[in-house]
């Protein structure tokens, strides 16, 4: 079997395409035996992807970036799965069913046990997203001082949208000049 070709990535932002032909891991950050990372996804230093006892496998797809201090956990016996092009910002905690694509979660937000995020959402800075709740496409859910607020929009999206790649390319060109890498097996399909 020949390996699967690299996907070409291109910014709307930038001429020329950038290719990612793999995924970095940060050797200090903690991963679970069970969990499949896609091809272009960054893992920084002290984030956690933990499967517990007894729980299904976390699958994430491609070209997430997954800040410090992240938490990504499932206790369920089902699968998590989550998409593609997401960013999990500074402590964020994740333990939910399933995670659309483009979404972004800020610092220290936490969505709990059996709740969908579907695309292109934005969960503010702090922000609870309660168990067993349905986040619909371009769903916001921001923190005021006293309360939670939920909207939709498509603005969170585009932004993100417009800058994602350009910061992934940065981290694949940054993070191994400063971090040791985990050597990580290229699965063949």
């Amino acid at each position: 079997m020949s390996a699967s070709p690299s996907p070409t990535i291109t910014s709307p932002t930038q001429t020329s395409p950038v290719v990612i032909n793999k995924s970095l891991i940060c050797q200090d950050s903690t991963v679970s035996n069970g969990v499949q990372i896609a091809i272009g996804t960054v893992l920084h230093p002290r984030s956690s992807i933990i499967i517990s006892e007894g729980a299904g496998p976390i699958i994430i797809g491609e070209n997430n970036i997954i800040e410090e201090l992240v938490q990504i956990v499932n206790k369920s016996p089902e699968p998590m799965i989550i998409g593609s092009n997401n960013l999990f910002e500074v402590g964020s905690y994740i333990e939910c069913k399933s995670i659309g694509n483009g979404n972004v979660f800020e610092p220290k937000c936490k969505i709990l046990k059996n709740t969908i995020i579907k695309d292109q959402c934005s969960i503010g800075a702090g922000c609870i997203v309660s168990e067993d709740k349905i986040c619909e496409n371009n769903t916001i859910i921001a923190q005021t001082h006293n309360s939670q607020i939920q909207t939709t929009s498509t603005l969170p999206y585009d932004h993100h949208s417009s800058i994602h790649m350009t910061h992934l390319e940065l981290l694949h060109k940054s993070i191994p000049l400063f971090h040791t890498i985990k050597k990580t097996p290229i699965l063949e399909k």
